[in-house]
């Protein structure tokens, strides 16, 4: 519903999804909280089996396109409420697992856990988790759709070698008509 009056549109208004497009990059370890410490990998020789959790670190790299030069990362525990409550379902709802999602390129929102933490300075920030929308199986498919939804056009295709032909797909060609009447 749209509004002229702007005092009514502030009244009304909610936050806008933080949504991001980029290429996720999962890896998983067994680890120990060691109190003071934090996480330290997983010894069986040292360590208790019910001392075990699951490491995970989730690294977000922004689309080429963006012209965003950070990395997102966030190291979680798989047994948290973070991982198994927000992030783990969000990308079992794409219909995959975690080990699938990652080299792929997704489309994510980061949401607010609920905790907050004091930097250096003494501000305050809340602590934020990618909850993952859809999911993209090149980089092409995840520009297209960034560019859909943020406006702007379509990014071209990368040149070949500066005449239209792709020397590698050229060479693809070659090989894939043999193989095709051997199948």
């Amino acid at each position: 519903m749209s509004t002229n009056d702007p005092w009514e549109a502030a009244q009304e208004a909610q936050e806008l999804p933080s949504t991001y497009f980029g290429e996720v990059k999962l890896d998983t370890w067994f680890c120990v909280l060691e109190k003071g410490i934090g996480k330290v990998p997983f010894d069986a020789e040292t360590h208790r089996p019910r001392q075990r959790r699951t490491a995970i670190d989730i690294s977000l790299t922004p689309l080429p396109s963006r012209g965003l030069d950070f990395i997102t990362e966030r190291h979680l525990i798989a047994e948290s409420r973070q991982w198994a409550g927000v992030v783990l379902p969000s990308i079992k709802s794409l219909g995959i697992s975690a080990k699938e999602l990652s080299g792929k390129w997704a489309q994510y929102e980061m949401v607010r856990t609920g905790r907050t933490w004091t930097d250096d300075k003494g501000e305050t920030h809340n602590e934020t988790i990618p909850k993952f929308l859809k999911v993209y199986q090149s980089l092409d498919q995840a520009e297209s759709a960034a560019a859909a939804l943020f406006g702007g056009s379509e990014p071209e295709p990368a040149p070949g070698n500066g005449n239209g032909h792709d020397p590698q797909r050229d060479v693809a060609a070659k090989f894939l008509a043999p193989l095709w009447e051997q199948a």
